[in-house]
Formats: C-alpha cells, sequence, structure tokens
C-alpha cells in the first residue's frame, strides 16, 4: 500500500521537471502493480493547481488532476475533524507543512509507505512512516 504525494504525481506529468523520468516509472509501475493508493482528498487539488500555475494550462491541469483521481486501487480519504487532529498533531511534532502532514497522517493511519520528491518529508517523517523517493521505491523493488 502507498500514498503517493503529490511531488511525484506533478513530477510524473510536467515532462520539464528534475525528476520527471523517476517519478512517471514508478508510477507506472505501481500502476500496474495492482498496489492499493490511499491519497488525502487534497492530493487532487495540490496536483491540478500546480500543473496549472506551471503551465498555465487549466484544461491540462484539470486532466492531470482528473488522472489522480482516476488511479486503480484509489482510495481517497476527506480530511475530517480527526483526520485534521491528526495532521495537525504530525506537524507540530515533525514541523511538517501542513498539507505534507496530511500525506503523512494518511499513510500512517492506511498503513503505506509514502513516496514523494520533498527531502524534508524524507528527513523529518521517517520516524513514523516509511517513506521513500520514487528512485528509492523503485530500487526496492529491484527496478
Amino acid at each position: 500500500m502507498l500514498t503517493i504525494d503529490a511531488s511525484v504525481l506533478v513530477a510524473a506529468a510536467l515532462r520539464d521537471e528534475k525528476a520527471h523520468s523517476d517519478s512517471t516509472e514508478a508510477l507506472r509501475l505501481i500502476l500496474s502493480s495492482g498496489l492499493e493508493i490511499h491519497q488525502p482528498a487534497i492530493a487532487i487539488v495540490e496536483v491540478t493547481a500546480a500543473a496549472a500555475r506551471r503551465t498555465s494550462d487549466g484544461a491540462f491541469a484539470r486532466r492531470v488532476g482528473q488522472a489522480a483521481l482516476a488511479m486503480p486501487g484509489l482510495t481517497v480519504h476527506d480530511l475530517d475533524a480527526d483526520a485534521a487532529l491528526r495532521a495537525a498533531t504530525l506537524a507540530s511534532d515533525l514541523r511538517l507543512r501542513a498539507a505534507d502532514a496530511v500525506y503523512v497522517a494518511i499513510a500512517l493511519v492506511a498503513g503505506c509507505a509514502l513516496i514523494t520528491l520533498d527531502g524534508e518529508v524524507v528527513d523529518r517523517a521517517a520516524s513514523v512512516v516509511s517513506v521513500l523517493t520514487p528512485s528509492d521505491w523503485m530500487a526496492r523493488r529491484g527496478v
């Protein structure tokens, strides 16, 4: 089971991203493997917003967000009061940004590894969940 940070989804969608190749390949392997994917609802907003800001193409950005929502094996987790409190606790304990704490909270509750390109999340969240970059995740799978 995996939680995939918006940074990976955005890098896979945008060819000029530094980690585009690794993110695209990891995402291809994840989607073809049938693994369960647990995402916070905010992921759709984050991915769409990032694609729109980077490309100035609203239609493309909406397609990127819709593709994130259409991933096979996807469970979307709402940010209700309990989830928000868990994320806030992680944000304060681990000194994470708000959205990052939401991803970590979902990974923790769902028992997932978190795939991210955010070095701060890799460093700060590793004490509570398994955190890997796309290339690290592929290396662990022997790819």
